[in-house]
């Protein structure tokens, strides 16, 4: 019986809170209400202070770099000269060729590139001491495009990476710039991180 009586007082007291009627908690009326704020229409012309959102990284670029099927071969970025350059050193520094010099104002890289070919790697792998190759990368404006090719870099400087080289050793290797504008299509068309 003292248990029925326990569990009757239990069920009365959550009856009771239950059932309250305090008018506080049913009517909002008095509760804080956001702003109501007016649209703006920004001019057509009008510049935009992006330097409060952070930018966009982009993967690749897509249509706009096109390997072009000539000899020597070739690729175009649908970029005007200066932000081709911009893109390519970008390119080149998130990938594994190296920058050993540069001519902005003639728009020029030399650049160090271990052929991928497989009789490069099989030479590579057999003579370890092999040093990479320098080419030049020469970027030359087309229409507001610019056009990118790619030579061996001449003996003076193949001769001054080998000084590079521990042993000096400056050894002839198979050229591949093919090789290297198609690694170079790969990364920007796929790869490479811009803003």
């Amino acid at each position: 019986m003292k248990s029925k009586v326990c569990i009757l007082v239990l069920i009365s007291g959550l009856v009771a809170c239950g059932s309250t009627e305090n008018s506080r908690y049913r009517n909002t009326a008095m509760l804080e209400k956001p702003p109501t704020l007016a649209l703006q229409k920004t001019p057509q012309n009008a510049v935009i202070d992006d330097s409060v959102e952070p930018k966009k990284q982009l993967n690749g670029l897509d249509e706009k770099v096109v390997l072009l099927d000539e000899k020597p071969q070739k690729l175009l970025l649908k970029l005007p000269v200066m932000d081709a350059w911009r893109v390519l050193g970008t390119a080149l520094r998130q990938s594994d060729i190296k920058i050993t010099d540069y001519d902005k104002n003639k728009h020029l890289y030399y650049v160090s590139y271990k052929s991928q070919s497989g009789l490069s790697s099989l030479i590579g792998f057999i003579n370890k001491d092999m040093t990479d190759v320098i080419y030049l990368l020469m970027l030359e404006p087309k229409d507001g495009e610019t056009l990118i090719g790619a030579t061996l870099a001449n003996n003076h400087e193949q001769r001054e990476s080998a000084n590079n080289n521990p042993d000096g050793v400056y050894e002839n290797s198979v050229e591949d710039s093919y090789g290297l504008i198609e690694h170079l299509f790969h990364v920007l068309r796929d790869d490479v991180k811009t803003e």
